[in-house]
């Protein structure tokens, strides 16, 4: 085996394993119809790993200009499109 290629496979894999765990600490959220099936030509929504929840378009692109809300706690609140929680504004309390 050519050893030039073996840094250049390590640095792939490492960036490649960076990749995955950045994506899995995503989750999406779909809309659904009356009879529960997905939606994936309407928009949806991705929270991050922070806690942040961001409105995505149909094609999965982030609408950071959209409402934006941080799940803090057993809390939900507003953020504006930099992330700052908006303390002012109503807020949903998530309750089992």
């Amino acid at each position: 085996m050519n050893t030039k290629f073996i840094p250049l496979m390590l640095m792939c894999l490492s960036q490649f394993s960076l990749l995955t765990l950045v994506v899995a600490e995503e989750s999406r959220i779909y809309q659904t119809d009356t009879t529960g099936n997905i939606q994936y030509h309407k928009p949806s929504a991705v929270i991050q790993g922070n806690g942040r929840i961001v409105q995505t378009d149909s094609f999965g692109n982030k609408q950071y200009h959209k409402q934006q809300y941080q799940i803090k706690g057993s809390k939900v609140y507003q953020t504006d499109s930099t992330g700052n929680i908006q303390y002012h504004k109503p807020h949903a309390v998530i309750s089992k």
